[in-house]
């Protein structure tokens, strides 16, 4: 939250409960508006922006972790950002949606790739294969687990429509942003991860969003006759 002193003070009441909640309000055009929801078969899912790293590697768990003297060691899901990266991130996108490639796009936040394809899938009731070779990294020998969970900043998904191919990479080259397709939609309710040609992860995606529940609290206990 920008401050125009350079102070933030919170009620005690914050003290046990540090969450604070925060919302934009404003007017917008109804054609204008890009949903997350994935749309059509076989259709392109593109990454877009800066490259992978290995920052912010867990960093949806640290958020509800204890701060304690293991601290140094929780260093690295910490995220990175750029502002500058930020900035060309957003006037890249802009001018995407401007020019109608776009079926779908969401942020990569919390679980970094792994929540954004899910839920893009999930919300257009699709399945998501991905190629990790694919994606752009800044780190060398990634696993498939660090790619899918890193939170690195400035990253965007997007399903692409196929004939804005060319148009849509020809904005991103002009921002210097990474443009690649990762993957694609399939009908089945899957989730496939392949990383140069092996399968890392083969599940049912509604498993990981829509249909997921917590488990019982009775689950996995034995019990007498």
């Amino acid at each position: 939250m920008p401050t125009v002193g350079g102070e933030v003070r919170f009620h005690r009441g914050y003290n046990g409960n540090c969450l604070v909640n925060a919302f934009a309000a404003g007017l917008a055009d109804a054609d204008k508006i890009f949903y997350s929801a994935a749309s059509g078969v076989g259709m392109p899912v593109v990454y877009l922006g800066a490259k992978t790293g290995r920052d912010g590697v867990g960093g949806a768990t640290m958020a509800s972790a204890e701060f304690d003297d293991t601290i140094e060691e929780k260093r690295p899901t910490v995220q990175v950002g750029d502002p500058f990266t930020e900035k060309r991130l957003l006037e890249a996108c802009l001018e995407l949606m401007a020019s109608g490639a776009v079926i779908s796009i969401q942020d990569m936040g919390a679980a970094g790739l792994t929540c954004s394809a899910v839920e893009m899938g999930d919300k257009g009731d699709l399945g998501v294969a991905l190629d990790l070779e694919k994606v752009p990294v800044r780190e060398e020998r990634m696993t498939a687990y660090e790619m899918m969970l890193s939170e690195s900043q400035e990253r965007m998904l997007m399903v692409l429509r196929p004939e804005k191919e060319d148009e849509a990479k020809a904005i991103f080259d002009k921002w210097d942003l990474d443009f690649a397709i990762v993957g694609e939609t399939i009908p089945e309710d899957r989730f496939l991860i392949r990383l140069n040609g092996e399968v890392k992860a083969d599940l049912p995606l509604k498993a990981l969003s829509g249909t997921a529940k917590p488990r019982p609290r009775h689950a996995g206990r034995r019990t007498r006759d």
